[in-house]
């Protein structure tokens, strides 16, 4: 049995030419590596490689809801909040067609271009225009941890882009806001490394990262190959995120395949489907994982999370589809919860999809639930009443506060 070789070296971000030449090598052999993969195998790469998961779902902890907190203390280090695919700080539901035509554009000027990435500005005037259905990616999150005493940055990284390119543009994102703290010279408190003074040029604002969904692998990536001057992980939060890979990645590649195989103009080679697509199958993650070690001076967290929908909502068939590939594994829709595994588990939201852990559910009035469910096929599905997100979110930067971050 072939397995594809797999190539990767880490991008050196000190050296601009370099970081591009090192991100353009990794994306075109990755691509080209994952797109050869026999599909159609479901073997481990190697022993080395495969990532052992129980056949069942093992729960250790599963939330229900979350009591309001009465005393609460906010991390003493900045919070970024790190967002998934398709997001930016919007959440991409529906593209409008100037979208859909440059994210198409892009990935085939990605597949043909000596460089994949040619610009490291974000451009947002020109690449994100607003979509036909788009929302505020961490909906009231931000402004309640806020409230709550807490200092928080949203990062902002390709929607659709690569790990590397993602976790690259990551990291710039970051040195670029804690130089706005230190020139703030910080209302809030912020330790930094060695308590050193916020205009000490030499010093290092450390940071904990709250990663949803790819978000986390872009922030693993980082961590692990991109070192900074300016700021230092303190720790790692990662909610559903597919660090095992997603099978509804696998079936999107899958179907890509297919297609590419039976459309006589895609035969020269040119694809439309973006690289980070590939990169979340559960057999690219296993490489991922064994090239990408945990840094020993960051601590890692995890959550995952996990519901049976009706049929009204928006992750219906996805969840479907997890569910047969994943041989019935707990799913959120996106990932399941035996992927959402990293460092230390703290716990399973139960009733929770994948937008619901970013406060989406909000925006669905609970009368217009009834109604639906009411008219449901599926009546006898019972849904029960979500998770308080926003007192979720206390819950996690509470804990980070009493474990001294």
């Amino acid at each position: 049995m072939w397995f594809p070789n797999f190539h990767i070296f880490k991008s050196k971000a000190n050296n601009d030419d370099e970081s591009k030449e090192s991100l353009n090598d990794i994306s075109e052999r990755c691509l080209h590596d994952v797109k050869s993969y026999n599909l159609e195998s479901n073997a481990s790469l190697n022993s080395n490689l495969d990532v052992e998961k129980s056949s069942e779902t093992p729960i250790e902890y599963t939330f229900e809801n979350f009591s309001t907190l009465k005393d609460y203390t906010p991390p003493k280090y900045p919070i970024v909040f790190c967002h998934g695919l398709s997001g930016f700080d919007k959440l991409i539901l529906i593209p409008s067609i100037a979208q859909l035509t440059r994210i198409v554009n892009y990935s085939i000027q990605s597949n043909m271009s000596d460089h994949f990435m040619e610009n490291d500005d974000l451009q947002e005037d020109s690449i994100y225009e607003k979509g036909f259905l788009e929302i505020e990616y961490w909906i009231g999150i931000k402004t309640f941890l806020k409230k709550n005493g807490c200092t928080v940055l949203t990062a902002k990284v390709p929607p659709f882009g690569s790990i590397e390119e993602r976790g690259s543009t990551l990291s710039k994102y970051i040195d670029h806001e804690v130089e706005k703290l230190k020139k703030r010279k910080a209302k809030q408190s912020i330790h930094m490394e060695n308590q050193k003074d916020l205009t000490n040029e030499n010093s290092k604002i450390k940071v904990n990262l709250i990663a949803h969904s790819m978000g986390g692998i872009d922030s693993r990536y980082m961590i692990s190959n991109i070192p900074s001057k300016k700021f230092q992980v303190a720790s790692l939060t990662t909610i559903a995120t597919p660090h095992h890979g997603s099978e509804m990645a696998d079936y999107v590649v899958q179907l890509f395949h297919d297609l590419h195989n039976a459309t006589p103009f895609t035969k020269n080679n040119t694809d439309i489907l973006p690289l980070c697509f590939y990169q979340l199958t559960t057999y690219y993650m296993k490489y991922f994982n064994n090239i990408t070690p945990n840094d020993p001076n960051v601590a890692y967290y995890s959550y995952g999370c996990y519901f049976k929908p009706a049929w009204y909502n928006v992750f219906y068939p996805s969840w479907k589809i997890i569910n047969e590939l994943s041989n019935g594994q707990l799913n959120d829709g996106m990932v399941t919860v035996n992927s959402s595994k990293w460092g230390r588990y703290e716990g399973t939201l139960k009733d929770m999809d994948h937008l619901d852990v970013i406060n989406w559910q909000n925006n669905v009035p609970q009368d217009i639930r009834v109604t639906l469910q009411k008219n449901s096929p599926e009546s006898n599905v019972v849904q029960n009443q979500k998770i308080d997100t926003l007192q979720f979110y206390l819950k996690v930067t509470s804990d980070l506060a009493q474990r001294g971050f």
